[in-house]
Order: C-alpha cells, then sequence, then structure tokens
C-alpha cells in the first residue's frame, strides 16, 4: 500500500509540473547550443540527411555535428513521430526527466531507504522545482539523457557490486557504451564516481578495482561506436578535435604539444590551434570553481544538508563516514572540482552535482522528521522561484515571432539567414535555413532572405556583421521587408542588381 501511494504521489506531482512546463515552454527562447543539437535531427527526421547548417568548422572543414549522435537520433525519431514544433520537441526531456526520477527513486529504494509519500514528495519538487533543473530539462540540449544513462549505469553498478554475476557485467559494458553515446562528459563523470568510490570506501577497494573492467570496457566500446559513427560520415579527426578543445585541460596539453607533433609528423598544427585558441578562455581555475556559488538552489540545499549531518551525527562524527548520504553529499561537493580540474563544468552539467545531493537530502529526511520537514519548506520556496523563472520575460513574446513567420511570403525553396531564436518557426517553412551565429558564412551560397536581430545576444551579432557585409558589396540590394518588436527582428531580402 505504502508502495503504491509513493508511485501515486511521484506521478501526480510530475504531472502537475508537466502541465505547467508545457503551458510555459515557449517562454525560454531557442538558444546556441539547442539548436545546434536538434538542426541534425530536424534534417535527418524530414530531409533523410544527417547534415546540418547550424554547427560550427573544425580544421577547415565543412560543419557537421560532431557531439555523440544518441539524443541526436532519439529527437530524430521524436519529430519524425510527433512532429517539429517547439513545445513537441522540448517535451522529449519531460518525458526523459520523468523517467529519471523513477529511475532515482528506484534506485534510492534498492539501498533501503524506507520512501514514504512525504519523502516522495520532497524528492519530486527538488527534481522538477528548481529554478536550475528547470532550465535544464526544458530546452533541447541531451543533459537530462546523460543523467538518467548515468542513473542507469549507477544501478547496474551497484547490482553488480553485490551480485557479481556475468549478467550484471556485461549490464554494466551496455550501459556505460551508451553514456558514452550519450555525452562524452557523461563519461567523464562516471570516471569521476568511480575515483570518488576508489578513495572512499576503502574496506571494498579491490571490488572498485575489479570495477574497472566492465566500466572501461564500456567506456571503450561507447567510444569505438562513436568513432566508428564519425568515421563514416568522415569526420573522425573532427570528432577528436571537438573533444579536446571543449575541455580547457586537454586544449592547454594540446596547444603545447601540437607545434612538437606537427614538425614530426609533417602537418601543418596552425588550423587546430586557432580553433582551440579561439575557445580557450582566461578565467583561472577558482574563478571557474567559484562559479558553482551562482547555483543559488545547490548551494542553499548542500550548506543545510551539511549542516543537517553534523548535529544529527554530533555524537559520533566518525559514523558519517560509511553514511551513504553523507558520501553522496561529499560527492556532491566534490564534483564541481572534479570536472573543472578534467576540464569543463558549465551551467548544463550542474545535474551532475544535484542529483547526488538529493540523494544526500533524502537520506536525512527519511530518518528524521525535523529535517524532512526543514527540507520540505526549502523545497516548496525554491519551487516558488522556480516557477517564477517559467514566467514570461517582457522583452521576449514567442507569439511574436510566430505571427512575423506567419505573414511573411516564404517558400521552402528559399535560402534564409536566420537567429537560433527562429528555429523552430523557420525550419518548416524554408528548407534551408542558415545559423550564421555559429555557421561560417564562407559555406554560406545564394542567400534570399536574412532576418536580423537588432538587440540580440553575442550569438546574433555574426548577424549583424553578414548584413554589413552585404551591403557593402556594391552588386547586392538589400530591401527591409518587415520588423518585429519583442524581440526585435528585421526581415531583410537580398537580391542581386542585375535581377
Amino acid at each position: 500500500m505504502m508502495k503504491r501511494s509513493c508511485t501515486v504521489v511521484y506521478i501526480l506531482l510530475s504531472l502537475a509540473f508537466i502541465i505547467v512546463n508545457l503551458i510555459t515552454l515557449s517562454n525560454l527562447t531557442p538558444w546556441i547550443d539547442e539548436v545546434m543539437m536538434l538542426d541534425t535531427a530536424y534534417n535527418a527526421a524530414f530531409h533523410g540527411s544527417w547534415e546540418t547548417t547550424a554547427w560550427y568548422r573544425v580544421a577547415g572543414q565543412r560543419p557537421f555535428s560532431t557531439y555523440p549522435p544518441l539524443y541526436q537520433m532519439l529527437a530524430t525519431v521524436w519529430m519524425w513521430l510527433f512532429g517539429s514544433s517547439l513545445t513537441t520537441v522540448r517535451s522529449l526531456n519531460l518525458l526523459i526527466t520523468f523517467i529519471l526520477g523513477a529511475t532515482c527513486l528506484r534506485l534510492m529504494k534498492g539501498h533501503g531507504l524506507r520512501l514514504a509519500p512525504l519523502t516522495v514528495a520532497l524528492f519530486t519538487m527538488l527534481l522538477w522545482g528548481t529554478s536550475e533543473m528547470a532550465w535544464m530539462y526544458r530546452n533541447g540540449r541531451p543533459d537530462m539523457l546523460c543523467a538518467l544513462v548515468f542513473v542507469l549505469t549507477a544501478q547496474a553498478i551497484d547490482h553488480h557490486l553485490f551480485s557479481k554475476s556475468p549478467t550484471t557485467g556485461i549490464i554494466v559494458v551496455a550501459t556505460s557504451a551508451l553514456l558514452v553515446c550519450s555525452g562524452i562528459q557523461a563519461a567523464a563523470y562516471l570516471c569521476a564516481l568511480w575515483l570518488f568510490l576508489f578513495v572512499v570506501m576503502r574496506q571494498r577497494r579491490r571490488e572498485i578495482v575489479r570495477l574497472l573492467v566492465p566500466l572501461l570496457s564500456g567506456l571503450l566500446m561507447g567510444l569505438l561506436l562513436v568513432a566508428l559513427f564519425m568515421y563514416a560520415h568522415g569526420r573522425l579527426m573532427p570528432f577528436v578535435c571537438s573533444i579536446i578543445q571543449y575541455s580547457t585541460t586537454l586544449s592547454s596539453v594540446a596547444l603545447t604539444v601540437l607545434p612538437w607533433a606537427g614538425d614530426v609528423f609533417g602537418f601543418d598544427p596552425a588550423p587546430f590551434t586557432h580553433k582551440l585558441l579561439e575557445l580557450t578562455t582566461e578565467s583561472t581555475l577558482l574563478e571557474r570553481l567559484a562559479a558553482i556559488v551562482e547555483y543559488r538552489s545547490f548551494a542553499i540545499l548542500s550548506i543545510t544538508a551539511l549542516l543537517g549531518y553534523v548535529v544529527t551525527s554530533r555524537d559520533n562524527l566518525r559514523r558519517l563516514s560509511c553514511d551513504m548520504g553523507f558520501l553522496s553529499l561529499l560527492f556532491a561537493l566534490c564534483v564541481p572540482v572534479i570536472m573543472t580540474l578534467a576540464g569543463r563544468f558549465a551551467v548544463y552539467y550542474r545535474w551532475m552535482a544535484f542529483l547526488p545531493l538529493v540523494v544526500a537530502v533524502m537520506c536525512i529526511a527519511v530518518r528524521h522528521r525535523l529535517w524532512c520537514a526543514i527540507f520540505g519548506a526549502l523545497a516548496v520556496l525554491l519551487c516558488a522561484f522556480g516557477v517564477k523563472s517559467l514566467m514570461p520575460d517582457e522583452n521576449y513574446n514567442y507569439g511574436n515571432i510566430c505571427s512575423f513567420v506567419e505573414r511573411q511570403h516564404f517558400k521552402s525553396s528559399d535560402t534564409v539567414v536566420c537567429p537560433f531564436s527562429l528555429f523552430y518557426e523557420m525550419k518548416p517553412v524554408c528548407d534551408t535555413c542558415y545559423f550564421v551565429g555559429i555557421f561560417p558564412t564562407e559555406f554560406v551560397g545564394h542567400v534570399d532572405y536574412i532576418i536580423e536581430a537588432p538587440d540580440g545576444n553575442e550569438f546574433d551579432q555574426p548577424i549583424t556583421h553578414y548584413v554589413n557585409m552585404l551591403r557593402a558589396d556594391s552588386t547586392v540590394v538589400l530591401a527591409v521587408v518587415d520588423r518585429c518588436e519583442h524581440p526585435s527582428l528585421t526581415l531583410y531580402q537580398v537580391r542581386t542588381k542585375h535581377e
């Protein structure tokens, strides 16, 4: 009966959050990463080609999505089945998050946590309600898929450590391989978990070392599958370069090694070093670590959880060294440090720290009613701010974008340069849309229209530069066709003078 009540609470609360999200999904502007991930999926679903006009150039080659393709493949099937509207496409991550929550609850129950409807409600509010988590699951990035596959891998590891059967070992290999296919950063996170377990679980260190065999086998298998996929599309070298350039640590090593490698192996390292220097930031390690303070939900919950564990174990602090909840909290606090040292801990990776933190909160909440009440009050407060973050921006109205596109006379054969914010509206209208906020203009062919976002962010500025370049071309005429406010958009028709 208790199990059924917990299931009902999770489903009903999750449905409430999902409904609120479905109503407000259009309040979040489509942005660069989302369009980069989904442009290939859209083209595969509706044009039958694994190509993109929303990616960057690597080593001089024509842009191609070098991200591990599992999420894009799922998105391709999702679009083909259900359509390509903003709400439809983003709802894929809502479904993944719902499954993620159910999997986390199952994993915690498997570790002996006596879940009750109140604690399940607490978990559900923390999963769906914080503004940072909401931002991650509301856009079209693959981070929630990474989180889901990681939890499935953690569950497989858990079963393997207790049963040690060949079957569980094979499952660890399979889930680890899928993890690489969902994101290289998720594989690095799994390595961070293994390292943490090796350090803190001294009594089971031999088992942790033996766990390396299925883990490394799975990671290498996944890497091989992705590499074969990239090789089949002629993009193996850009894929390798993309792994390096998104890690500050690996980029620093590559910038040191490339000139020497160029001399030894007889190739020009300039295209590679130029790209790495473009993406290199001047921030120090401490500055990158300090960015976690901006994650307010994490800071509030982790400080409260740390206080809770100290207070409830003040008579015997040593027992915390073998307490699953406290170790989860410790891992959550270590994640930003480990991932930053590995080279990157972006805002959309914050689920890596948040999920073990929620486990830590749940462990103390199921044991102590007082702390359950305290975290319940915090969850309500964080949810209030989270729901507030879903509300529309007064300077941005997605309905204005929709009406702006609808009143034009675009043909499917027209070629358009446009901002990322118009992705979901323009892709079904025009077969060729160049998102030059990231796509290099040297690969842009004939253009019929340009949609400029004069008041846009830094990723909209390349469109303005492209407009200025055409204005300087004496053979081209730009004519303003229409304008939009909130957001600010200007539509130009591009014609040559002999037309």
